[in-house]
């Protein structure tokens, strides 16, 4: 899309769905409803493209925070894993998946920049594909009302702009990305929340597995039971999941060990991952395709104590 120079909006998304009076060169028309559209498609893309630069910029100072920080705990593998992520972000290059045995605190900083960059880019597809839409319903406004008038010319001048703004690299993306709520490859929904009806069981504070949140404390923010301990999630319904994610306490090295079940009736479990020594923060299980209604934590070990503590439990699907 040719850029515009910024400028004072001189009409909102909104103005596209008025008709236009009747002009001598509809060119003259489609050029109105153009210009409009492209300086609002232009002031959303500079809008989350400033919210993206700032949240990188907050990333950066964040890392060279804990950089020093690892620096004079004398920790230097931490700090060079640091250092190379906080050189890749200055050079305009995408994260690599963190090593195994990255810090807990990069990890968390890690989590935060990613999820930031998520939110973002979701705010920023559902602003754009509403102008699109607004603008396309516009034009077929018009085109209508020309082919009612017998202005067949006419009409087909803006049916030319429709297909115009069909095959703009912005709108081709839009139109891969899914509406909000329904499932896509790469950002399924999260069907183990209490809001979406899931029931939680196990330990002590097990609600507090589906919630949604992650933030925690040394004492607070997650279920937990003494080893060897089971807790549970319900999702209400069968669904076909194709990932799991557990979250366990992170605020130091420890590690835990446990093992993960799932089930379609409540009867029938099946083994899906089994780590005895995982360090805390996010586990990723992968599926393919499971049906299932029940997922079961089995809490086996933790070298700090002998409690086991879970953040949250995640399951993504349809």
């Amino acid at each position: 899309m040719k850029r515009i120079p910024r400028c004072r909006l001189l009409a909102v998304v909104l103005a596209f769905s008025m008709t236009v009076p009747v002009l001598a060169d509809v060119a003259e028309t489609v050029e109105k409803y153009r210009t409009s559209f492209e300086k609002r498609m232009n002031a959303e893309l500079d809008e989350h493209g400033k919210a993206a630069r700032d949240l990188r910029l907050n990333y950066l100072e964040v890392l060279n925070k804990l950089k020093v920080e690892l620096g004079r705990a004398e920790n230097l593998k931490g700090a060079t894993q640091v250092l190379a992520e906080i050189e890749m972000i200055e050079d305009g290059e995408e994260s690599k998946e963190l090593p195994a045995d990255a810090d807990f605190r990069f990890k968390r900083v890690r989590e935060k920049w990613e999820r930031g960059l998520a939110e973002i880019r979701s705010a920023r597809s559902k602003k754009l594909k509403t102008t699109v839409e607004l603008y396309l319903k516009a034009l077929d406004t018009e085109k209508r009302r020309l082919t009612r008038a017998g202005e067949i010319k006419e009409a087909l001048v803006i049916e030319e702009e429709e297909k115009r703004v069909g095959d703009l690299p912005e709108v081709k993306a839009l139109a891969n990305t899914p509406e909000p709520g329904q499932p896509a490859d790469e950002d399924l929904q999260d069907l183990a929340l209490a809001s979406r009806g899931a029931k939680a069981s196990g330990g002590k504070e097990a609600d507090l597995m589906i919630d949604g949140k992650t933030k925690h404390d040394k004492h607070k923010g997650y279920a937990w039971a003494t080893n060897p301990c089971s807790f549970m999630v319900d999702l209400g319904a069968v669904h076909t999941i194709n990932r799991i994610r557990l979250f366990l306490y992170d605020l130091d090295n420890r590690r835990y060990g446990y093992r993960i079940f799932v089930s379609e009736d409540g009867a029938s479990w099946n083994q899906v991952r089994s780590n005895p020594r995982a360090r805390g923060g996010w586990q990723e299980i992968g599926l393919e395709d499971t049906k299932l209604q029940f997922i079961r934590v089995h809490g086996l070990s933790n070298t700090e104590n002998r409690n086991f503590h879970v953040v949250e439990i995640e399951a993504y699907g349809s």
